[in-house]
């Protein structure tokens, strides 16, 4: 009843881009684990600073040249992974060149990849929230200025600037939920979550410790670190793990080896709150919305309710695992590229 739900345009995933178990990594050799540049999926990468803060963030971007009458989406990682998650789903966008109406931007979060900030271990939802509203206004502001023109200039058209999307995985997608319901976003017109849930989300958090625990907590090369993530179905698309995952790891010079970035495990004390209230603010909010799930499991009775009165949009995508932009980027991106579609 559930796969009914949704009745969109998407064709059907072909089920041989989607890797199972360990059938990917039965497929691959020792040479098929290499790493691949951001370049090869964005147009550049730079490191934006907050007013009035020390507070350093790394963007990556595409269609810079997209500056008013067009579309912004801005992509918010889950926890512990980057901005390199989205690298796949911003080159299909990218290639389908929409006319160049779609500007992108992805950033790591703070405590994560190349984002450097006063306090990297202060994940709580108010401060991320409070990175997100903050970067992403500033971000349109450099826009404007860059084109020549002035912010609080009387003959600045709103209707002419681009339309902001918020794109969020997990802990990204609670970012974007929350920042959202705050209303602090200049221009928001969209609003996509994939794969998290306020109901399931809170009831993993019980098994996450144990989760983390069991992971390498480091390697003796990329090449293992991005070995590991396929044997582990943690990611069931090599092109990009080549990407995402050797930015989710840095060299320690004390014992040489690869240890993660991000330090989930000391965040804790912040999971409750990244999800508690999820289902109400997201169904509160006043842009579009569209949520991506890997299964029907993961809706909660309120969004299921919810959906059923048509106020959001629901796309499954079941052949994926949770990391859903990865591991199907094709589904992803034109599911992104239809919601456009919706805003005309």
């Amino acid at each position: 009843m559930f796969r009914g739900i949704y009745k969109g345009s998407l064709p059907p995933i072909d089920p041989s881009s989607i890797h199972h178990g360990d059938s990917l990594a039965d497929q691959l050799q020792d040479k098929d684990y290499y790493s691949v540049g951001w370049n090869e999926y964005f147009d550049q990468s730079r490191d934006i600073k907050l007013p009035g803060s020390e507070n350093t963030f790394r963007i990556y971007e595409s269609n810079v040249d997209v500056v008013d009458d067009g579309y912004l989406f801005v992509f918010l990682h889950g926890g512990g992974y980057t901005s390199l998650s989205w690298s796949l789903v911003v080159d299909k966008i990218k290639k389908k060149n929409l006319e160049k109406k779609v500007r992108m931007m992805c950033y790591d979060c703070r405590g994560h990849g190349e984002t450097k900030t006063l306090d990297d271990s202060n994940l709580s939802i108010e401060t991320m929230v409070d990175d997100c509203a903050n970067l992403i206004n500033h971000y349109q502001d450099i826009i404007y200025k860059n084109k020549g023109g002035n912010t609080d200039d009387d003959d600045d058209n709103p209707k002419e600037r681009l339309k902001v999307i918020i794109v969020g995985h997990s802990m990204g997608g609670a970012v974007v939920i929350k920042t959202s319901s705050t209303k602090r976003i200049n221009n928001l017109f969209g609003l996509i979550v994939i794969d998290v849930v306020e109901g399931t989300a809170l009831l993993a958090l019980s098994s996450m410790k144990s989760i983390l625990a069991k992971r390498p907590k480091s390697f003796d090369s990329v090449k293992d670190a991005i070995k590991w993530s396929i044997s582990s179905n943690t990611v069931k698309n090599i092109e990009s793990a080549r990407v995402s995952v050797p930015s989710q790891i840095r060299l320690n010079p004390d014992d040489g080896k690869y240890h993660w970035i991000a330090h989930l495990e000391k965040t804790d004390k912040y999971w409750n709150d990244w999800f508690s209230g999820l289902s109400k603010e997201f169904l509160s909010s006043a842009s579009l919305k569209l949520l991506i799930l890997a299964g029907t499991d993961r809706l909660d009775r309120e969004l299921t309710i919810a959906q059923m009165q048509g106020k959001f949009q629901l796309i499954l995508l079941p052949l994926c695992g949770h990391v859903i932009q990865e591991d199907d980027p094709k589904s992803t991106s034109e599911a992104l590229i239809e919601f456009i579609k919706r805003l005309k």
